[in-house]
């Protein structure tokens, strides 16, 4: 005969199957399970229909066969196996070890339910000890606080201590709770009263209730005792305010449990009170007042929680109350979320503590008592001492310097005459009207005052306004339109038109700079055509005339030389005089004009030119090398630069007599440098002395530079080469004597 008990949430359905006994033993996977005779799990089919029965038959009689092998085997284990005692005492179970609680020793004790929440575990304690019990939940046991009650059993190793798991409990009878002894904190830190029923003394820091810890509310409660705090659970079935146990010295009795981590250490203590009777309150917190906060007393004792009474001025929700008594004010540090009204009165428990100017109260809980109207606000008195104001809502003029919209609300900074402070609107707010108000408006602000000290001897160094609503701050006169931000905007578009200006003018200067530039070369364009068409005609009607003259004498002197040698002689003179004369004059006339070598390119590739026609000419090797960023020279620099270079070349060419000529154009930062080498014969002092009574080249070159303003380098030894440099500055200007070169002539 097979006993088949379903587990806990099978349908209704089911139930009916098996009273019809329309149920067959089948072994699906995905069937709810069950348990035969407490030992094997199984599985079941649920059949309606006879065809269904009739075709499962098969099926059925090979799973009767599969549940006997099985019971078969399992009997055979349990003879095999050796057999564990019977455990009758808590102490006994208490003294396993983690290990030999796994193996499930077999309990059977008789106790007294100290416990009986959570459900369905318990709490049970016999003569020895007590324990905790992991109820069952199929069956699910009834478990009463006081009643004698048999338990039967396995062991556990539980989360901190061994446990035993129901199987079975029957109740024996009315009981008697186990005689609690008192013990300290420090006696009940070590968790080896884990599970006992004890008593303890404490006082209540925290209370509220909670909700989501357990199946039904209970009342959560933190209590200080020895040095040390510990949690207490206590169900309660209706909803009562418990602010007025703050504080207070209480008795309390119940089950001691533990709280532990995941390696099964202690980490705390959580009292099982199993009802609110079990609680004794034996003293309250006293009331003192806004001034006797922190106050020296003789034979104070160490910090404990106060009661005070005032009205509500403002509150931050789950943060902070504003208090007001007598003109005095209360910075009230609180968690708790219950909405209040200004004027209402409130009984306050907290534990006084340093604020920034004065005490205030922190881990504090209230209830409303009454209400009355609102204090009105205190005026703002800047001239007594600031510690006085804080806490207390006061009221001021003042002028608005600046605002400041941030995430935590909206930040005014404000100026009483000479003390600026701040006044803070907290988010949430909407702040849409105060920041329409202008910069140096006269404004009337009203919240509550917060001071800030500093320093070593805790000197007031600031305060601040809280405001509770933006109606707190009204407009008293607004500000004149000519103010610092208008004047500053119409600075900067004044800085802005005369910087349009200013580059507009720059604009134009460089432009008319440029046109001016292409005016001053056609000027010098025209003046050149024009000087070159004056030049013509001075050599049509002077030089040419002079030239007919001088051929003139010449013939003269020919008809005479033989007949008339003194008169041919003066004619020689005077067609000598006559030349020198016309010498001078094409000199001045062409000194200034560039050559068409310098018109068809630049500087660089005219000396290049003149030394390509001297290497075809003379068959000499002449190297020309240009260095640095070459620019364009004014006229008078180049013509007079390529004049002294190709005189340069020439000498070296025909009176040195040299096979290698070196010339070298070197364009520098702020100068430009023009150097012909040679290895010809060169000469000394002497023979240049005599080359400047009878030659030209020397005195050309030497006047050439002395033109440019600067002067001519000769560097030459008989045998060894002549070496001949000038340099000419970039920033030359035009000299005051341009007709220089013909006046210094020797001839002349």
């Amino acid at each position: 005969m097979v006993k088949l008990a379903a587990r806990p949430g099978i349908c209704p359905r089911f139930e009916k199957l098996v009273r019809s006994r329309s149920l067959v033993v089948g072994l699906p996977y995905n069937a709810p399970e069950l348990t035969i005779d407490g030992v094997l799990p199984v599985s079941v089919f649920c059949y309606s229909s006879p065809s269904m029965r009739t075709r499962a038959a098969a099926h059925v009689r090979a799973m009767r066969l599969v549940c006997l092998i099985s019971w078969l085997g399992i009997s055979v284990a349990a003879l095999t196996s050796p057999s564990l005692p019977t455990l009758t005492h808590v102490d006994q179970v208490r003294r396993l070890t983690p290990e030999q609680a796994k193996l499930g020793y077999p309990v059977r004790i008789r106790g007294v339910v100290t416990g009986d929440v959570p459900a369905p575990d318990f709490f049970v304690q016999d003569d020895t000890a007590g324990v905790y019990v992991e109820g069952s939940q199929s069956p699910l046991f009834r478990h009463v606080l006081g009643e004698r009650v048999e338990v039967e059993g396995i062991t556990g190793p539980g989360r901190f201590a061994p446990v035993i798991r129901e199987q079975n409990t029957h109740v024996l009878g009315k009981g008697n709770l186990p005689k609690a002894h008192l013990y300290s904190f420090s006696e009940l830190a070590d968790g080896q009263h884990d599970s006992q029923w004890v008593r303890v003394r404490g006082t209540v820091q925290s209370i509220s209730v909670d909700r989501t810890s357990w199946n039904e509310p209970t009342l959560a409660m933190n209590v200080a005792s020895g040095g040390g705090q510990f949690k207490v659970r206590v169900p309660t079935a209706k909803e009562q305010d418990f602010s007025s146990w703050i504080d207070s010295d209480v008795l309390i009795e119940g089950v001691c449990g533990s709280l532990f981590n995941s390696e099964r250490q202690l980490v705390g203590v959580l009292f099982y009170v199993p009802r609110l009777s079990f609680i004794r309150i034996e003293t309250a917190a006293k009331e003192v007042p806004f001034a006797g906060l922190l106050r020296f007393s003789p034979g104070q004792g160490p910090r404990q929680r106060v009661r005070v009474r005032g009205v509500v001025t403002h509150q931050e929700r789950g943060s902070a109350l504003f208090l007001q008594s007598r003109q005095k004010g209360l910075r009230v540090l609180t968690a708790q979320d219950t909405a209040l009204a200004p004027g209402d009165i409130v009984d306050v428990l907290g534990f006084p503590a340093l604020g920034e100017s004065a005490p205030v109260l922190e881990d504090a809980v209230f209830h409303r008592i009454g209400h009355e109207v609102p204090p009105e606000p205190v005026m703002l008195d800047l001239t007594a001492p600031w510690e006085r104001n804080d806490g207390v809502l006061v009221t001021t003029n003042a002028t608005l310097l600046q605002r400041d919209l941030r995430p935590d609300g909206l930040n005014l900074v404000l100026q009483h005459d000479d003390t600026v402070f701040t006044a803070t609107l907290p988010s949430g707010n909407d702040p849409a009207r105060l920041l329409s108000i202008s910069p140096n408006s006269e404004v009337h602000v009203t919240g509550v005052c917060l001071v800030r000290n500093g320093g070593l001897w805790r000197v007031p160094q600031s305060f601040r306004l809280l405001m509770r609503s933006p109606q707190d701050l009204t407009v008293l006169r607004a500000p004149s339109w000519w103010n610092l931000r208008h004047t500053l905007w119409l600075l900067g578009i004044t800085a802005a038109v005369l910087l349009i200006v200013t580059a507009w003018v720059v604009v134009l200067g460089r432009r008319l700079r440029e046109q001016m530039a292409i005016i001053r070369q056609k000027l010098r364009r025209g003046a050149m055509l024009e000087e070159r068409n004056r030049i013509a005609r001075e050599l049509h009607d002077t030089l040419e005339q002079e030239l007919v003259g001088i051929t003139m004498q010449l013939d003269l002197a020919v008809d005479c030389f033989t007949q008339a040698p003194h008169i041919a002689q003066r004619a020689m003179d005077t067609a000598r005089n006559m030349s020198r004369h016309s010498m001078i004059a094409a000199r001045r006339s062409v000194w200034d004009l560039r050559c068409h070598l310098l018109e068809n390119g630049d500087l660089a590739s005219a000396l290049k030119q003149v030394a390509e026609a001297l290497t075809n000419r003379g068959g000499v090797k002449i190297d020309t090398s240009v260095s640095g960023t070459p620019s364009q020279l004014p006229a008078p620099v180049e013509i007079n630069l390529l004049r002294i270079g190709q005189e340069a070349l020439t000498n070296a060419v025909k009176h040195g007599l040299a096979q290698h000529v070196v010339l070298e154009l070197h364009y520098g930062a702020e100068k430009v440098r023009l150097e012909v080498s040679d290895d010809g014969r060169g000469f000394s002092a002497d023979d240049a002395l005599l080359a400047s009574n009878g030659h030209f080249g020397l005195l050309d070159m030497k006047e050439r530079a002395q033109a440019l303003g600067c002067s001519l380098q000769i560097t030459s030894e008989p045998g060894h080469g002549t070496r001949i440099t000038v340099e000419v500055p970039f920033d030359w200007k035009q000299p005051s004597y341009a007709d220089s070169k013909a006046h210094t002539y020797s001839g002349s």
